[in-house]
């Protein structure tokens, strides 16, 4: 390892990164002295051992915290068993995608969870919870294995958190975990957000370093490369480059919830046309069957990465629990018949008579029927990436950099070698590990992305002097005697532009009404490259900035900063008159934020 990437370690004696899953979560860390070296949690379920655990949350009646992950799920499907009513408590699984938002829906802390008896919790109180219990896991951990080392024990205060997300959630959505951080008492100053994809350029560029005796050549990404990063709830697709050792980002984010939890519905919509809606309903929701169900969709996780056959003729063998087959006697009145009859009655009764076969507790099927559960979804992906490399920022662009827990399916995998042909593949071991791992060695080296690109336009709302010729008529009003154009979007960055960590962007201003005692101003972001005025379609109001103007007689000049290039934007204003400088709150999650009609500002 070389001198230059020792100095660039984290000023904590460790880094730990939690990947906060639609599906599976987990966490990893390194120390410091040896940052390449990283070390992922492994979960224990039976005889099943893995460096992810189910993203799935139980909480006792009163709110508190019971388990996460296998336990989790294992301590609700027993409730009953040992005198617990499950509909007391709060079960919750595969609840990340709320925080996938557009532009014009928002997230804030009332944004609410549905638990599986269809219970309501407040978003910020379920991500809380398992943020800390992930923290609190680690903790324990690292001092197990630390006891016999030393009598050094391992604080919060000794590490630097790094928390994964999707790069396609917008600012609102970031901030909230953020605030659930925090509320799980990881210190603000403590906290990185890594960008999915980001981390799994970085864990690319320096995963050689993990192990330097490992025999397999370094893999060589020194020009453009598109980056997809395919776990269980979105696909995640950027572009990145290398200059001068670090990623510069050529094209903000783009995807949608193309992950492999779209072939688990695929999945479950092929048995629903087997078994019927009341079976699966039964299958999913009674308490008596949730262990089986639990168990079955971990297996059928396994399945999806299995290598799948290549010939028509080739079967694909899925065993189902016994309780499905119990749920199916019970429907449909099957109580007599032997055990097996029930379910290929339903068979010949559906429309994949004569297609599949059951046996043993077996269905058997072609794997030409498997695959049409994974090909909607494949074309999404292939269908964006098709759209991607006819842009201008696309063309030459010779590998893909593919990662995630999806992205190890070989079905996938052989349809993207077809798909685009003459471009080179690279899936890193441990694909499913990569964010993980990248978002440790991110918060060892953070200024390892040098440019991202500005996926919004962003400005604020001023009141310049109304121009006949430019504004609306409609927009103009008197303002202290002067004509004003209100409700105008001044840029301060355009969608699109390239942007660098810790860039500030500037402009000076002067209130309109010297009796105010603070300034308000709203901050805006905007789809389109130019807009003119913050209510048109495609705005929305990140939030209010207040400087306090204290007693005054005269005009006062504010210079307003906004720096962009990191994971989050922040926001500072100067006082020119008293030389007082202000970090604003910007606070991204306000439950009510109102449209502004502040008459106060206006370009110098």
């Amino acid at each position: 390892m070389s001198e230059e990437i020792k100095q660039k370690s984290s000023y904590k004696l460790l880094v730990a990164a939690i990947d906060f899953g639609t599906t599976y979560s987990g966490y990893a860390y390194s120390f410091k002295d040896n940052w390449a070296k990283v070390v992922a949690n492994k979960w224990a379920s039976g005889n099943l051992m893995s460096h992810k655990a189910p993203t799935a949350l139980l909480l006792n009646p009163d709110q508190t915290f019971n388990s996460f992950g296998y336990e989790a799920e294992k301590n609700y499907s027993e409730l009953d068993e040992y005198g617990g009513k499950c509909e007391d408590y709060y079960f919750f699984h595969r609840f990340k995608m709320i925080l996938k938002t557009e532009l014009e829906k928002r997230v804030n802390r009332k944004t609410k969870c549905i638990e599986e008896n269809k219970k309501e919790l407040d978003a910020i109180v379920v991500f809380t919870h398992c943020i800390r219990y992930l923290k609190d896991h680690l903790l324990e951990e690292i001092n197990k294995t630390l006891v016999t080392k030393s009598e050094t024990k391992i604080e919060v205060k000794d590490i630097t958190f790094v928390i994964t997300v999707p790069a396609i959630w917008d600012d609102t959505a970031k901030m909230f975990m953020r605030k659930a951080a925090e509320a799980a008492e990881i210190p603000s100053d403590q906290l990185l957000l890594a960008l999915e994809p980001e981390a799994a350029s970085i864990y690319c560029q320096y995963m050689h370093l993990e192990n330097p005796d490992n025999t397999r050549k370094k893999e060589s990404i020194n020009s453009k490369y598109m980056v997809l990063d395919i776990g269980g709830g979105t696909a995640d697709i950027t572009i990145h480059q290398l200059e001068n050792q670090k990623l510069v980002e050529l094209i903000p984010a783009t995807g949608g919830a193309w992950g492999g939890t779209c072939v688990d519905k695929a999945f479950h919509n092929f048995l629903e046309n087997i078994l019927g809606d009341e079976v699966m309903e039964k299958f999913s929701s009674d308490i008596d069957y949730k262990d089986d169900y639990f168990t079955f969709w971990q297996g059928f996780e396994t399945k999806k990465r299995n290598k799948i056959g290549t010939a028509v003729s080739d079967n694909v063998h899925i065993r189902l629990p016994l309780g499905l087959e119990d749920i199916v006697k019970e429907v449909f009145n099957y109580k007599h018949m032997k055990r097996g009859e029930p379910i290929k009655r339903c068979i010949e009764k559906s429309i994949y008579n004569g297609k599949i076969e059951y046996k043993e507790g077996v269905i058997w099927m072609p794997s030409a029927i498997f695959k049409e559960m994974f090909y909607p979804t494949i074309r999404n992906i292939t269908t964006h990436l098709e759209g991607l490399f006819k842009k201008e920022s696309g063309k030459n662009v010779n590998i893909l950099l593919m990662v995630g827990g999806f992205a190890e399916n070989e079905l996938l995998q052989s349809e993207m070698k077809e798909k685009f042909r003459g471009k080179r593949l690279v899936i890193p071991e441990q694909a499913d590990l990569a964010v993980l791992k990248g978002a440790v060695y991110f918060g060892h080296i953070p200024d390892a992305i040098s440019k991202r690109v500005a996926r919004y336009t962003y400005g604020i709302q001023t009141w310049p002097k109304f121009d006949q010729f430019k504004h609306d008529l409609k927009k103009k009003e008197m303002v202290s005697g002067e004509e004003r154009c209100r409700d105008v979007f001044l840029k301060f960055i355009s969608k699109g532009d390239r942007i660098e960590p810790g860039m500030k962007k500037s402009n000076i201003f002067q209130s309109l009404q010297n009796e105010k005692r603070k300034l308000e101003c709203g901050v805006f972001i905007s789809n389109s490259e130019d807009p003119t005025y913050i209510d048109e379609r495609g705005c929305c109001k990140l939030g209010t900035l207040e400087i306090p103007m204290g007693d005054r007689s005269e005009t006062t000049q504010i210079e307003e900063s906004i720096i962009f290039g990191e994971t989050e934007i922040r926001v500072e204003a100067c006082n020119l008159t008293t030389r007082d400088r202000y970090e604003v709150k910007f606070d991204l999650l306000a439950e009510d934020i109102e449209m502004p009609d502040s008459r106060t500002w206006s370009v110098h």
